[in-house]
């Protein structure tokens, strides 16, 4: 049957013209690499994959490759494609592009994959009868180059502001359609508060594709403003002196066609099993954000008082608390009620991050955790006595914080492998010794340049 499938699917693109094949995976630093085959010389590859080092997991954004047992020079592990992610890149129209699991030459596949550890948690939920869908919805800030060639936030204006939209429009269409050829659907656009800051919401979907739809729609953004000369980034805060960028993560939980995290008797709409869900990410916050917030850019956006979350509490429609309970839609409420994680940004590895979240909702569904009281004002406004008391701590300052919360929660350990953990952690550290002594523009320019 799979070796139908593949010939069916060769036909295809056969017919449509693709002179070259993609194999892309995404590294621990969120940053996606592969190879492109000719298509010419497919052969069995699209079931095989195709050769890879060892070292590759070990790799920093700098190339430096840490010192993990297994991963160097000797060796190679397989890129084998999932062949439901493949796509066209809307840009490069004979291109042909998917998304890939890491497996060993035996074709098991590798427990230190973030891809992999996401696939095994949706099929934990699977077995209790949960469907899940979940999306990103990420910030990007666009800039234009000076006649110096430094950088400058490109038409900055205020938030929402009718004449940022007017702008948007010229370009807007054009990108929709790029990002619908591709299998992503936006759902909103608006100009948002930063300096050149946009926000383009797309529709929830399956984990897996909600991971994949992250990459893809982050280079498709890249490349189309690219193509004006203009330059797109992710960066959670690539500007100090504007709003920074996040990524929050919607999640909602399904039953038989039900939204199970909904319940209308409730002051926030929402289930018993919706607050077991927030009482277990709540529970694991501070490891969570090792992968959510994984890097030492995150946290000069994770500040007090700038709507990015710095507190581990959730609230209704709370946007300082790093879990939102959103408001539901009149006519549509069951349908709309999600769980949101502000406190996430585009620098992860989205299948780490995703997995990461599900598997601390799962943990707190299983051992029927129940958060404290939600939180209905802005934590800073709070003495640090009325916090305390409220039992509102702040969030991890620094990625180090967060790793050292990491290394310890066995949840998380055990959805990523001790190999995984440990080579994650090692490329993380990496880059906090490489960023110690760097300015606090150097390294917003530095994570800029590379998200």
């Amino acid at each position: 049957m799979l070796e139908e499938n593949i010939k069916n699917i060769i036909d295809r693109l056969d017919e449509q013209g693709i002179e070259l094949l993609e194999f892309i995976y995404v590294d621990y630093t969120g940053i996606p690499r592969g190879k492109t085959m000719f298509f010419s010389e497919v052969g069995n590859h699209l079931s095989a994959g195709m050769g890879i080092t060892k070292a590759m997991p070990a790799s920093t954004m700098r190339d430096e490759i840490v010192s993990v047992a297994g991963m160097n020079a000797v060796g190679e592990y397989r890129l084998v494609p999932d062949l439901k992610s493949l796509r066209t890149l809307p840009y490069a129209p004979t291109v042909a592009t998917m998304m890939c699991d890491y497996r060993d030459q035996d074709n098991q596949k590798m427990e230190f994959d973030p891809r992999v550890s996401l696939q095994a948690v949706v099929a934990e939920y699977k077995e209790l009868g949960f469907e899940i869908k979940m999306t990103y919805e990420s910030e990007f800030t666009l800039y234009q180059r000076k006649p110096d060639n430094s950088l400058e936030p490109y038409n900055p204006k205020i938030c929402f502001a009718a004449e940022a939209m007017d702008n948007a429009y010229h370009f807007l269409p054009k990108l929709i359609k790029n990002l619908r050829e591709i299998g992503i659907n936006p759902v909103e656009y608006y100009p948002e508060a930063g300096a050149g800051q946009h926000e383009l919401p797309i529709a929830p979907t399956d984990p897996l594709t909600a991971g994949d739809n992250e990459i893809r729609l982050k280079r498709v953004i890249k490349e189309f403003f690219a193509a004006t000369e203009l330059y797109a980034t992710f960066a959670p805060k690539p500007n100090l002196n504007s709003a920074s960028n996040g990524a929050h993560i919607h999640m909602s939980l399904w039953k038989d066609g039900t939204n199970v995290l909904y319940d209308k008797d409730d002051q926030l709409e929402l289930s018993q099993v919706g607050y077991y869900f927030v009482a277990g990410l709540l529970r694991h916050i501070n490891a969570l954000l090792a992968l959510t917030c994984p890097t030492v850019n995150s946290y000069q956006r994770l500040q007090p008082g700038h709507w990015s979350s710095a507190y581990a509490t959730f609230g209704k429609d709370n946007r300082e608390a790093a879990i939102r309970i959103p408001s539901t839609f009149r006519g549509d409420r069951s349908n709309s009620m999600n769980i949101e994680l502000k406190a996430s940004d585009a620098t992860a590895n989205p299948y780490m991050a995703l997995a990461g979240i599900l598997s601390a909702g799962l943990d707190g569904i299983k051992n029927k955790n129940t958060p404290l009281t939600p939180i209905d004002v802005v934590p800073e406004t709070l003495t640090e006595d009325e916090r305390k008391e409220k039992k509102i701590s702040r969030l991890p300052q620094s990625l180090s914080e967060a790793l050292a919360a990491l290394k310890e929660d066995s949840v998380l350990l055990k959805t990523f492998s001790n190999v995984g953990i440990e080579t994650y952690a090692k490329v993380k550290e990496t880059d906090i010794a490489y960023f110690e002594g760097k300015t606090a523009a150097e390294i917003a320019a530095a994570h800029r340049d590379v998200y």
